[in-house]
């Protein structure tokens, strides 16, 4: 995916989705005054479901975030400790909060019971004690006279510059990783940033409830993309087209595909190179033209639906599939390449020998005759006769 295509995706769509649903708030300001006491323990709730969520998806970052925005909200509505006892002020608060959030963008999601919570433990006390330590520094540079002070150092010191470098480091790993986790880290920060900012255009309340919808709304998603994507293959995977069966109209027509020898070729080659034809396959076979929805089925087979299509409309799309998958070279990469200088790469790749892969497609229509499950073993049985009559090639 394009860098421009993931940025529009997992960075500036959800935080536009979000701004328009603070403006959308704002323009609804009168309604919401009457659902404020309500609204007032909504974060309370959101954060700790978002937390627990997050723990049984294995989503540390956003258990450590809800965690986090839990107690700082609690502060701010007094629920632990009185004003008089607090340690931090709001400037600094800010600052520690704004750390933590690039602190978790950079970090990677393991298990909560593990030494990796220790170390992030670890990491989020240094941010805070950062935080403090620069805030230290502002006031220690505000206290001294004017002519002592350059303007560039002025600004060095300043809270734009850590906040800066923040946005930048969320923004940058947002879009290199590409994952919801990370969009919603993102989310964090610039809700962060607007309440810091603008603290009279929305209550706290309102915001972190978005946070926590957010969160919940992440971890929902993540749970749909483990339980119907294919994890190698990024395909939806054949639990997804049980699903879709359901609502299939009584007019469609299914094609079964099946790489040609794989087990011969995941013996000779290894399954790692095995792994990387069953990715590449998938990525062949996602562009099929004519509307076709792909599946992985299992192993090295596949399932392709097209709604509202006769079986003479699929097979040209079919059989120009079959085509360009069987002549497209794979080049096989010595794992020697690795060990070599970036000199001697060329003459190493030169070396690596080149394969082609086949693909068998059986094809069964569907008009209201037949439940699913039926025109899928129709489907299989084609499959079956195309292997027969020598593979590499489309059978109806």
């Amino acid at each position: 995916m394009p860098v421009l295509t993931r940025s529009l995706h997992y960075l500036f769509a959800p935080i536009i989705i979000v701004f328009l649903c603070i403006v959308a708030i704002q323009q609804l300001a009168l309604t919401c005054q009457n659902w404020l006491p309500k609204i007032e323990q909504l974060p309370y709730y959101l954060f700790g479901v978002s937390a627990l969520l997050a723990l049984q998806f294995n989503s540390a970052r956003i258990t450590y975030l809800s965690l986090f925005l839990l107690i700082f909200y609690s502060l701010k509505q007094g629920a632990f400790i009185a004003d008089d006892l607090v340690i931090f002020s709001d400037e600094q608060a800010f600052l520690i909060g704004t750390f933590i959030i690039a602190f978790l963008a950079i970090s990677k999601d393991r298990s909560l019971f593990s030494m990796h919570f220790f170390k992030m433990i670890i990491g989020m006390i240094l941010c805070a004690l950062l935080a403090w330590g620069w805030h230290v520094a502002i006031n220690l540079l505000a206290s001294l006279p004017p002519k002592k002070i350059s303007d560039s150092l002025s600004l060095l010191l300043s809270l734009y510059v850590p906040i800066g470098v923040a946005c930048i480091v969320v923004c940058i790993f947002s879009v290199w990783r590409s994952t919801g986790t990370d969009s919603t880290i993102a989310i964090t920060l610039f809700v962060w940033l607007f309440g810091y900012y603008m603290p009279d255009q929305l209550p706290i309340s309102v915001l972190f409830t978005l946070i926590g919808i957010a969160y919940i709304y992440s971890i929902l998603a993540k749970s749909y993309h483990l339980a119907y994507r294919d994890e190698l293959t990024g395909l939806s995977s054949r639990r997804a087209l049980n699903t879709v069966a359901l609502s299939l109209n009584k007019h469609y027509s299914l094609a079964m595909v099946d790489i040609d020898h794989f087990k011969h070729f995941n013996d000779t080659y290894g399954h790692d190179v095995g792994d990387q034809v069953l990715r590449l396959v998938a990525a062949k076979l996602v562009k099929v033209q004519g509307g076709g929805k792909v599946y992985r089925y299992g192993g090295e087979e596949f399932a392709i639906v097209f709604e509202n299509k006769d079986i003479e409309v699929v097979l040209p799309h079919l059989e120009k599939l079959r085509k360009k998958i069987s002549q497209y070279d794979i080049v096989l990469r010595n794992e020697k390449r690795k060990l070599t200088s970036k000199a001697d790469r060329d003459v190493v790749d030169s070396q690596n020998p080149t394969v082609n892969i086949t693909i068998s497609i059986g094809v069964a229509e569907q008009h209201g005759e037949n439940s699913f499950d039926n025109t899928l073993k129709r489907a299989d049985k084609a499959l079956y006769k195309a292997k027969d009559n020598g593979r590499n090639c489309v059978f109806a």
